[in-house]
């Protein structure tokens, strides 16, 4: 058998099914007393590598399926050799490639197909025409839609909304038929209503809430508006109805931040418009500086008002009356200044941008302000200004709890002309009246004087309260029992001094007053005579007291330091007693301010003997011992005793017993 008897089969028809799965198609033309088999070639690429894929040992069969692949995806090319008992090949067969289509959806509802050609040029035998078909679902019978010559086509779809899919077909007079790879698009009515966009948004300055305006779309089929806020632009809510022109968002609040906007139209397909350009709302923000007397104004641009913004109105109402143009601002500036607002005024303002034609406006949202001054104290006064101890001296001030101020300062110097320092600031209280109390003070060598002033809000000084000062104490001993007391005046009452009284202490840790004094006394003696029996300590202080006055409803009092004095000890020792007189029968010291501290009186006979011991200062020596007046003659006497700065002091004699 010759080889060359043999010849590749001539290729017709080449098909895709619905799965992507391909047939191919052929005429016999081999001589069946050498045939073998056929070797059926596929490649991805028409220059590419082909693979055999299948292996065809009957002679007369004309049709092989390929369902190894997915031609819905791609295309595919397949060519045939037949090969002879003798292990001879043929040469290649045609090569037909399966057909793809592509549909495009170019929009406007117009479908764009396109394919290749199942062999370039045509096959003699392959039909002039290729028929085209489609369908709204595979599961449903294809209909044919028109016939082409051409490789594209263009096919106008009518629907709003649907899934439209299309196959092409070709046929061989062989009496078989290519088939294309099917190819489907979402196709819709693409033709948007017309819609020139937004006009303004603005905020209702009474209500807050923002109203966005637009003009109606010419296109009929309009059905309604959409409108979505923010960046990204989410939609929050649909206005039905082709001439409606307005909507009022409750959403979102226009006067804490700025809130943006798009309007679009759609139609009874839910065909949309662009949306329009972002129109933002105004954010008017505002401050009060009390200090400078001023409120300040500032907002952000309005953004894409069409015509564009000429400028900025400054609307101002003044205690509730109607709003009126304040001032007039360029489209740039996006400031102002109110100077010289009024105390226990009520201001409220907004801002409106405009265009030049007038139609268009867009407000903010309105702030306001009820001007309260800070206001200075009517009266500031220092009630009194009394020492407490050493380190302490009480300060009372009495305040206008209406004044609205942020410290009161107090000041202190140790002179009328000296220079007065500032010690403390003090908060303000709701009361009237409140104490402040100074440790840094040595009230036993100053009289110290003390003011006060208010300070505002806003750093100013209000007024400045009297200057009160203390009473500085000082006190001497004077011979003949009397203590001096000296002391400075108190200023500064309302009422002045009314007198002063005098306070002493005799030891007993009890102050009681000894007397009072006109306002222009500033000394007193004190006969302490009838206290010699003491240790001759004695405390003082001295107390102002104010007069009534028409000014204030209270009258004060003042302290000045308390001073201790010593009065020196005096001692007399008689030289004899006669204990058996009614008049000099005891030994006993005559003394004046004797501390009975550290206090001893011995008495000693003429052999050194010890026959009277006493540390009582009030109790004497009777001449006896044990019991028995001693005989007479020369006895010794020993006396002790403190001084104030508790030095000891030894007085040593004779005493002559006389019977």
């Amino acid at each position: 058998m010759q080889s060359s008897a043999l010849t590749p089969p001539n290729l017709r028809c080449i098909s895709v099914v619905n799965n992507g799965n391909v047939s191919i198609n052929w005429v016999n033309s081999v001589d069946t007393a050498g045939f073998d088999s056929y070797h059926v070639y596929r490649g991805a690429t028409l220059n590419g590598i082909y693979n055999d894929i299948a292996t065809i040992t009957v002679v007369n069969q004309t049709t092989y399926f390929d369902n190894t692949v997915n031609a819905n995806n791609q295309s595919y090319f397949y060519y045939i050799k037949c090969k002879s008992r003798a292990n001879v090949y043929t040469i290649s067969s045609d090569t037909l490639q399966s057909i793809h289509l592509l549909v495009t959806n170019t929009g406007g509802g117009l479908a764009n197909l396109a394919w290749n050609a199942i062999h370039t040029p045509k096959l003699p035998t392959t039909a002039s025409y290729y028929q085209i078909y489609k369908t709204k679902s595979l599961s449903n019978p294809w209909s044919k839609v028109d016939s082409t010559q051409n490789l594209i086509y263009n096919d106008t779809v009518k629907v709003c909304h649907d899934t439209v899919y299309y196959r092409i077909e070709i046929k061989d007079a062989f009496n078989c038929t290519s088939v294309s790879s099917y190819d489907g698009k979402l196709f819709e009515d693409l033709t948007a209503p017309l819609f020139n966009g937004m006009d303004t948004v603005s905020v209702d300055y009474i209500s807050g809430k923002v109203k966005l305006g637009w003009h109606p779309s010419p296109s009929l089929d309009t059905w309604g508006y959409i409108i979505c806020h923010g960046s990204p632009c989410i939609v929050i809510d649909t206005v039905w109805g082709r001439l409606s022109s307005s909507y009022i968002d409750s959403l979102f609040n226009p006067c804490s931040a700025t809130q943006s906007y798009r309007i679009a139209a759609f139609d009874s397909c839910k065909n949309t418009s662009i949306l329009s350009d972002y129109h933002t709302t105004i954010l008017l923000k505002s401050s009060l500086d009390i200090c400078a007397s001023q409120i300040k104004l500032n907002w952000t641009a309005y953004t894409n008002m069409n015509p564009t913004v000429s400028g900025y109105r400054v609307m101002m109402s003044k205690n509730g009356g109607a709003f009126n143009i304040l001032a007039t601002t360029n489209a740039s500036k996006l400031d102002y200044i109110l100077n010289n607002i009024e105390d226990s005024t009520s201001y409220c303002f907004y801002i409106q941008a405009y265009e030049n034609t007038g139609q268009n406006t867009s407000s903010s949202c309105q702030k306001c302000y009820y001007i309260i001054k800070p206001r200075k104290p009517k009266y500031l006064y220092i009630r009194t200004a009394t020492v407490v101890s050493d380190n302490q001296i009480d300060i009372k001030i009495h305040t206008d709890p209406a004044a609205l101020v942020t410290a009161y300062s107090v000041y202190k110097s140790k002179s009328a002309s000296g220079a007065f320092v500032k010690i403390t600031d003090l908060p303000p209280t709701a009361s009237t009246d409140f104490t402040y109390t100074d440790y840094a003070v040595n009230t036993q060598k100053y009289s110290y004087y003390y003011k006060t002033t208010s300070l505002d809000s806003c750093g100013n000084y209000g007024i400045t309260s009297n200057t009160a000062h203390t009473i500085l104490l000082k006190v001497a001993p004077l011979e003949g029992n009397t203590n001096k007391l000296e002391w400075s005046d108190y200023g500064d009452w309302a009422g002045n001094v009314d007198t002063y009284s005098i306070f002493r202490d005799n030891s007993n840790n009890v102050f009681s007053i000894i007397g009072n004094v006109s306002s222009s006394t500033f000394q007193y003696l004190d006969d302490v005579q009838n206290f010699t029996s003491g240790n001759g300590k004695f405390k003082y202080y001295v107390k102002a007291n104010e007069k009534s006055n028409s000014i204030y409803s209270f009258t004060e009092e003042s302290n000045s330091n308390e001073v201790e004095t010593v009065q020196q000890p005096e001692m007399f020792i008689p030289n004899a007693i006669v204990p058996s007189d009614n008049i000099n029968n005891v030994f006993k010291p005559v003394m004046a301010f004797v501390s009975s501290e550290n206090y001893l009186m011995q008495i000693y006979n003429r052999f050194g003997q010890l026959i009277f011991d006493n540390n009582n200062p009030q109790i004497g020596w009777d001449g006896k011992f044990d019991g028995k007046i001693v005989p007479s003659g020369v006895y010794v006497y020993l006396i002790r005793f403190s001084l104030p700065n508790h030095e000891l002091v030894q007085k040593k004699g004779i005493v002559t017993v006389v019977n």
